[in-house]
């Protein structure tokens, strides 16, 4: 199976600690801070029953897309590839039963029947916790967005060293498949860019591209792989 991989990224080595993270950090913190005073000026006019209701109407979409605002700002902070991460030991199958609700619930919302299957036994991997979990969605998501569209199925399979890359490697590796919808091949190269994705406006199209740049970052690889109707992400993770 060929995989592709998020290189028209042009990652370097760069581990979120450059002037361009330095300074992109900076500007989404003051962004916020500026939004937070938008949102609770906003909050209080909205308090307000004497408020003409027409005020009232614009000041809610003012709060809106300020609160849209803001979760665009972190988004656009895990994109150009500035979060902060603290890798430390994990043990992949205890962790999905930790987060097993966070797991299922884009799959519930879009009722797609997800099948999971955890190798037993499997080592530690070292990542960060909270950013392997944003990976983990952002895929998950992903697939069960793809599936809906073609009535399919998904599949979250974690292998341990040896099933798919080789044991000397000393990797875990994690599928994240869904069936019902293919990515044209001259598609493929560019799933990982910002602001490519396929869906309507309310998507922004940074989802794949974050996990690209986080999974850089823990020095994990991601690729993805669409053919016969079934489009597979790999994310192959370190051993401890």
């Amino acid at each position: 199976m060929q995989f592709v991989f998020p290189t028209s990224l042009n990652l370097g080595r760069e581990t979120g600690e450059g002037f361009h993270q330095e300074l992109l950090r900076g500007l989404t913190h003051k962004l916020n801070n500026l939004l937070a005073v938008i949102q609770g000026f906003s909050s209080l006019i909205l308090m307000n029953e004497d408020t003409d209701p027409g005020v009232l109407e614009n000041v809610g979409h003012i709060k809106e897309a300020s609160v849209n605002m803001s979760a665009l700002s972190e988004r656009i902070r895990g994109a150009g590839g500035c979060a902060k991460v603290s890798p430390q030991p994990l043990v992949v199958s205890d962790y999905l039963n930790v987060i097993d609700a966070t797991v299922r619930e884009p799959f519930t919302k879009a009722g797609v029947p997800l099948d999971i299957e955890v190798q037993p036994g499997l080592p530690p991997i070292m990542v960060d916790p909270t950013k392997f979990k944003d990976i983990l969605v952002e895929l998950l998501k992903n697939a069960a967005e793809a599936a809906q569209k073609g009535n399919g199925r998904a599949l979250l399979r974690v292998c341990g060293p040896g099933v798919i890359t080789p044991a000397q490697e000393r990797r875990v590796d994690i599928l994240v498949s869904n069936t019902g919808s293919s990515i044209a091949p001259e598609k493929l190269s560019e799933v990982f860019r910002p602001f490519t994705g396929s869906k309507n406006s309310n998507h922004l199209g940074l989802g794949l591209t974050i996990a690209a740049m986080l999974s850089h970052q823990m020095n994990l690889q991601l690729g993805v792989h669409s053919e016969n109707f079934t489009t597979t992400f790999w994310l192959s993770c370190p051993m401890a």
